[in-house]
């Protein structure tokens, strides 16, 4: 017979492999995706790169940086004025039909208390 020692330091042999080999066909696994990745983007290197690359972008100097600053104040500026426009628009052609409302109304009880036959 075996001590329970020998039997717990078996197991945890045995846990130690399996997390390995566990270990081992997750990376396989991951390099077979990232290969199948390559092909269908159009990488046919053996060494996958080790970052994606971009194109260097010219920082804005200080003046476009005020010039983007005015376009954005300008299109404010014209967005609060065209409100402004349509609000006073609207209140002149409410103003009117209202005017024409209220005389509709005058002249319909005016008509039906003079001019209306019994």
């Amino acid at each position: 017979m075996t001590a329970p020692d020998d039997k717990e330091r078996e197991l945890k042999l045995r846990e130690a492999e399996l997390k390995a080999k566990e270990r081992e066909l997750k990376l396989r696994e991951l390099e077979t995706e990232i290969y199948q990745e390559q092909k269908r983007v159009g990488i046919n290197s053996p060494e996958p790169p080790l970052y994606r690359t971009k194109k260097h972008q010219k920082s804005d100097t200080s003046i476009q940086k005020f010039g983007k600053k005015i376009v954005k104040f300008a299109k404010f500026t014209g967005f609060v004025v065209v409100g402004i426009a349509f609000i006073r628009v609207g209140f002149f052609v409410g103003m009117w039909i209202t005017y024409i409302g209220l005389a509709s109304i005058i002249a319909f009880i005016g008509y039906q208390i003079f001019l209306k036959d019994d």
